[in-house]
């Protein structure tokens, strides 16, 4: 099933990227760099040229994980948005997008792991083919034999780990969220391994830009939450060791995306703060140099979106995205410069 606003498979990303280039030089700066399996991670900077970039706020959104595609969907209509007035199924936007472009640079990498996207069986995740058991066998991989009890599953999903070597862990499944970095080498991207595609294409763009808020975008299947919750923002990993304005930024960031998604039906959870939820991941992030710089740096949180659930099918992802990205391109325009 294709559907014209949700590009998120890499051959999706790479044909549109090429056709932006070619129709708004004027607009559209481009980086990339390649994966082992030569899949490109492509950084897309939209902004008015005619502006002096020292004029300017900066604005980062990436997407790290290959099995939650929302994010990457969402970057992809939000450039169209500016580029064109128009979302990309045709539907015009209430943007004032020339107003953003001469005031900021926003800068998008829809997906941090096309070698694992173009794995995904599905270009979304709504529950209605897998189960969560079966999604996260595929996310994660499949291990060895666990138990010889008949009475257990007889698989258990992979260990999640930031790095193996698959001739040594030999798991019967490589999971989705692994990125290949050599014949037997694999990673999670969102660790910030600088041998990673995402981790070297950040550390680039943060060597020559200093961004004053950042997203990262993930989606999780909010099991063990209360019914019907749908969306969470979590404060940076380095959120208690940051200066009091910049812990005060990104508390009212969080708050302006929250009350934007109440505006669009979400039904937000309390704002998480570090280690209130997905606590090993927020410890990678706050030991990762190319994170920590960009907690440093400016505002900067991490957002979650309902994954595998009917509950929160395609199109409302893609919506509770859009409302979370241009809310904080709202707070970033609404701050005082410095």
């Amino acid at each position: 099933m294709e559907r014209a606003e949700w590009l998120a498979y890499p051959w999706q990303v790479d044909v549109q990227v090429r056709a932006w280039l070619e129709r708004y030089p004027q607009l559209v700066q481009h980086q990339e760099v390649e994966q082992y399996t030569r899949h490109k991670v492509h950084a897309i900077t939209i902004t008015d040229g005619a502006t002096p970039p020292a004029e300017k706020k900066m604005a980062l959104f990436f997407v790290p994980h290959a099995h939650e595609p929302a994010g990457t969907a969402a970057c992809m209509n939000a450039i169209q948005q500016l580029l064109t007035g128009h979302h990309l199924d045709g539907a015009p936007s209430t943007l004032q997008r020339e107003a953003i472009l001469r005031q900021v640079a926003l800068t998008f990498i829809p997906d941090g792991n096309p070698y694992g996207r173009a794995r995904c069986p599905e270009p979304w995740w709504d529950g209605r083919r897998y189960n969560n058991r079966e999604f996260i066998n595929m996310v994660f991989g499949i291990g060895d034999l666990h138990s010889q009890d008949t009475e257990k599953p007889r698989w258990e999903t992979f260990k999640r780990v930031g790095y193996f070597r698959a001739d040594e862990a030999a798991p019967a499944r490589i999971g989705l969220v692994y990125e290949q970095i050599g014949p037997w080498e694999f990673i999670e991207p969102n660790r910030g391994d600088a041998r990673g595609a995402l981790a070297r294409l950040v550390a680039q763009l943060a060597g020559a830009a200093r961004y004053d808020l950042t997203l990262n975008l993930h989606q999780t299947e909010f099991e063990g939450y209360p019914d019907g919750q749908n969306c969470m923002v979590m404060l940076p990993a380095l959120q208690g060791e940051l200066p009091p304005d910049l812990q005060q930024r990104n508390q009212a960031l969080a708050e302006a995306i929250m009350g934007a998604w109440r505006g669009v039906g979400g039904r937000p959870t309390p704002v998480r703060p570090p280690g209130g939820g997905g606590g090993w991941r927020l410890h990678a992030q706050a030991q990762s140099v190319p994170w920590a710089n960009l907690m440093r740096a400016g505002a900067m949180l991490t957002l979650e979106i309902h994954n595998n659930n009917p509950q929160t099918p395609a199109e409302q992802q893609l919506l509770l995205y859009d409302a979370a990205i241009w809310a904080a391109v709202g707070a970033l325009l609404a701050a005082p410069a410095g």
